[in-house]
């Protein structure tokens, strides 16, 4: 059984609760903020998102990161867990010009819709 993980309000920092997780957000967060190539059992594991730290907030930026999360979110289905995954980015230079918000929505098989969203700190 899974345990739940609660996230703060811009899905920076999780902890884990004993409440059983009904969802597949654990998977999706876990996916996302876990560098690739960094747990051990699964080198293929988790997203190259870390990697855009030092990229400029440029279209191309914006594009780089939905590719990764797409990449790093392909294996749920893969497994039958997810029938769906779309991933849009917003680049709000207007309050912040080193932030672009990722928007991921992930359906479950069982139709049921699961939204992630996060900030990625750019320069």
């Amino acid at each position: 059984m899974d345990f739940k993980i609660l996230t703060d309000d811009d899905a920076t920092v999780g902890q884990m609760t004993f409440d059983p997780a009904g969802d597949i957000m654990n998977n999706v967060y876990l996916s996302l903020v876990v560098k690739r190539g960094s747990w051990f059992q699964n080198p293929e594991f988790g997203s190259r998102l870390h990697l855009l730290q030092r990229a400029k907030n440029t279209e191309k930026t914006a594009a780089l990161a939905e590719e990764y999360c797409r990449e790093a979110l392909q294996w749920l289905l893969d497994n039958g867990r997810a029938t769906r995954v779309d991933v849009h980015t917003e680049r709000d230079r207007s309050q912040d010009l080193h932030r672009l918000k990722l928007l991921v929505e992930v359906t479950q098989a069982d139709g049921r819709t699961v939204s992630f969203d996060r900030f990625v700190e750019v320069v």
